[in-house]
């Protein structure tokens, strides 16, 4: 059994990220700001012992989120001079977070929306 201590334990395309969200290459640091401020979310489930299983499922709507983000910035003039932390905070909330387009139907949106709002909770601490 491996002993999980990373986010790339779980996921070792991890750091690939920011690589498969951008549009332009301008879009990576920005993507690699957005990964940052994720990996002490993942950390914090990892030493709250969550599942493996558990941990990744979050991981894969935090890069569905990164996606989304790093897309409303291209579509979205206002978000161009947004600081990475700010456009994160802007988008998960209490109630969750955006919708996602590659999502598709109520149940997947509410497990990305949990994900949105465990997110936002450990933000508002940090």
């Amino acid at each position: 059994m491996c002993t999980m201590q990373t986010p790339e334990d779980i996921a070792p395309e991890f750091p690939s990220w920011p690589e498969s969200w951008k549009y332009q290459d301008e879009d990576v640091p920005y993507g690699e700001a957005l990964l940052e401020l994720m990996r002490p979310f993942v950390q914090s489930m990892i030493e709250q012992g969550l599942a493996r299983k558990t941990i990744r499922r979050h991981m894969g709507y935090l890069w569905l989120l990164g996606g989304e983000i790093i897309r409303d910035m291209h579509i979205h003039e206002q978000y161009h001079d947004f600081e990475a932390e700010d456009a994160l905070r802007d988008v998960v909330g209490s109630d969750g977070g955006p919708l996602c387009r590659h999502i598709h139907g109520d149940e997947d949106q509410r497990a990305f929306d949990t994900t949105c709002r465990k997110l936002h909770r450990f933000l508002q601490k940090s």
